[in-house]
Formats: C-alpha cells, structure tokens, sequence
C-alpha cells in the first residue's frame, strides 16, 4: 500500500467514525455541547492526534508523507479543541455544581496526574533502557527530573503538564471566587503568562526530550482554555445568535476557515516558529506572525464545529469507548508509533498504521484501567458513564 492509497484509507476511516450514528438536533435544544458528545469528538480527535503524531516521526526520520502531509497540518486543531471543551467543562460544571470544587482534586487533578505518571515512569523507562544498550545520553539529572516530570522524556506528554496546571489554578481560584466572570479573567491572565514563557523558551536541543515550555505546542493552542470557559459562561446568549444566524455563520467561518487553511500551511511549511535558526534578527516577529494566524484559525474553527453542532448530534458506540480512554491515547502513542516504526521500513504503511492504532488502544485501555483501581473509580471501558 502506497501512501496516497493509505491516506485516503485513514479519511475513510475517519469519516466513518465520525459520521456513524450521526442524528440530526432537535430544534429546540438549548446545549450544541453536551458531556457525551463532546467526550465521543475528543474519542475521535485522539485517532487523529495518532496520525498527527505519525507524521512528526515521518519527518524526524526524513520520510516522504506524502499525501499523508494532510495529518501534519491539523494536530493543532484537535488540541486547540481539547483545551476548549476542557475550559468549557470546568465552568459549566462549577456553574451547576455547588459541591464541584470540593471533590474536584480527585475528580479532574488525580485523573489527569495518575495516567500521566503511569505513561512517564513507561517513557523514562525505556530511555533508561537505551541509555543502558544504546548511545543515548540520558544524564542522572534528566532521570530525577523525570522521575517527577519535570523533565519529559517523551515532550508529546506536554499536554497533561498544561491541563494539570490550569486545574490546580482553577481549583485555587474557584474556591475563592463566587462569580464566574473574575474567575474566567484571572484564568486568562494565566493562561497569557504561560504563553509569554512558552513563546519566549524557544526549543529543546532534541525532538524528543524536554523540559516544560520548549516548543510553540506549548502555547499556541492554550487560549482555546479561556475561550472555552467564555462561552460556558455566556452559553445561552451565543447559543440564540448561531441559531437565528446558523446559514450566515455557517457559511462565513467555513469560507474564513478555508482561507485561513491556506495561510497556515504555508506558515507551518516555511517553519515559521523555528526561524530562531535561519533567522535571528526577525525570529520573534516571526513567531509571533505564526502565534496570531493559529490563534485566529483555531478560533474559526471552534465557531464552524459549535455551528454545525447546533444542528448536528454526533455520537456511537465506538467514539464512547474512544472518549473514555482519549487522554491515555494522547499520551501514550508517540511510543507505539516509535517502537514500530520497523513495520513500516519491513512490510509498508498499511501493516504500520493498523499497529500502531490498535497497540496505541490497547494500551491506552489497560492504562485507563490501572487508573480506576488506584483512583477507586467503578467507571468501566464500556458502559455508559462519562467521567
């Protein structure tokens, strides 16, 4: 199977995931972002971040993607989705639930951290492993910080550092806080520091081992945090707008968002945060060029997925169960995608992708398992809670 025929398989694949089950909205709802829905489109962005996270080792190996360049692009936008409904959630929750903040340690932190050090101890793990077979330097500083996850061994886990650290903000700020609206503020001045301190870190030495805030990931999707936490907030009054503007609305952010698509393939394709190596004297303007148009193309999308939302229920069995276990998948999957990359260079991209995807679910699972026991969670793979 060559690479355009396993492109258009992975679409397929996902279209169908996507679609399957899909049922038309009822006019009269007035939530376009319910927990299971929006758990079942995290389900399936995290098959994508899977691909979105194949084509990062394509390139740190110089392999030709191909027509797989497409899954190059758009990790941005599934993260900067996850950041969003992550924002959306905690306010909405907070707003509903009076006893929200008191159990929120277990409920949202220890969810978070618990798969996050079960992932890193597997991560630094295998580098103390090659260090000890290969000729990977691995320096005893590098293990005690990663022991404590300061420092990544694998930088993809960056995700789990930013989400714990804006819980733990919240967690301190709702308590005292008795409106949303300063709360919301004060989560956004927040989330602007870490941003200056991403921007202004620049990049790791290395494309896999990192400390925190190396690397553009780190803040050119957080936004979508705050953003999210707005729109719980003001959630009825947007809400009425998309749908006595739905045609309107619709029509413009997909033609604003086509557009925009254009601009950021071409910024991402002249490496435009990396220009601190080609070009010293403009390479904060230029970040910042990069930082803007993501920015405002994340937001676009947000607008066109909450519209036709408006009008759309996506949801299956398949995409529950991918939910469940999407933040596993997230963190996990850069090491089956490494570890098997042999599958590729021996029997080809068709034998690699389904490998990589069922080991990536597979382990994820087991994780998320090994999670609810030592959170003592009754919430099982398969049935029909959200948690």
């Amino acid at each position: 199977m060559d690479l355009r025929i396993a492109f258009y398989v992975c679409i397929a694949l996902l279209v169908i995931l996507l679609c399957a089950g899909v049922s038309r909205r009822p006019k009269d709802s007035k939530e376009f972002f319910d927990r299971v829905s929006v758990k079942e489109i995290q389900g399936f962005l995290a098959v994508f971040i899977i691909f979105h996270h194949i084509l990062v080792i394509f390139e740190n190996k110089l392999v030709e993607p191909g027509a797989m360049l497409f899954f190059y692009f758009y990790g941005i936008i599934a993260v900067c989705f996850f950041f969003f409904c992550s924002g959306f959630g905690l306010i909405k929750r907070w707003m509903t639930d009076k006893n929200y903040i008191k159990h929120f340690m277990k409920r949202r932190i220890f969810t978070t951290l618990v798969p996050f050090f079960i992932c890193n101890y597997i991560y630094l793990t295998d580098a103390l492993i090659r260090n000890i077979h290969g000729n990977s330097h691995f320096g005893f500083d590098e293990v005690i910080c990663s022991f404590f996850g300061v420092f990544l061994v694998n930088n993809q886990m960056w995700f789990a550092v930013e989400i714990m650290i804006l819980y733990v903000v919240f967690r301190i700020v709702f308590a005292k806080i008795k409106k949303p609206l300063p709360g919301i503020l004060i989560m956004t001045a927040t989330v602007l520091v870490m941003m200056v301190i991403g921007f202004f870190s620049g990049h790791s030495v290395t494309s896999v081992m990192s400390y925190w805030f190396k690397g553009e990931w780190w803040y050119n999707t957080i936004f979508m945090f705050p953003l999210g936490m707005f729109y719980a907030y003001k959630e009825e009054a947007i809400n009425k707008i998309i749908r006595k503007g739905f045609w309107i609305i619709l029509i413009l952010s997909a033609a604003l968002f086509y557009l925009l698509d254009l601009l950021h393939r071409s910024l991402i394709l002249r490496s435009i945060y990396w220009t601190e190596q080609m070009n010293p004297a403009h390479h904060y303007s230029d970040k910042l060029t990069g930082l803007c148009e993501e920015t405002l193309f994340e937001i676009v999308f947000l607008i066109l997925v909450v519209t036709i939302l408006s009008r759309v229920k996506i949801g299956n069995p398949v995409l529950k169960f991918l939910g469940k276990i999407s933040l596993e998948i997230i963190m996990i999957n850069y090491l089956m995608i490494e570890k098997l990359f042999f599958l590729y260079t021996r029997y080809g991209i068709g034998i690699y992708l389904a490998a990589v995807v069922a080991s990536t679910i597979l382990a994820a699972s087991v994780i998320y398992l090994i999670k609810n026991i030592v959170l003592e969670r009754r919430a099982g793979l398969f049935d029909g809670k959200v948690t």
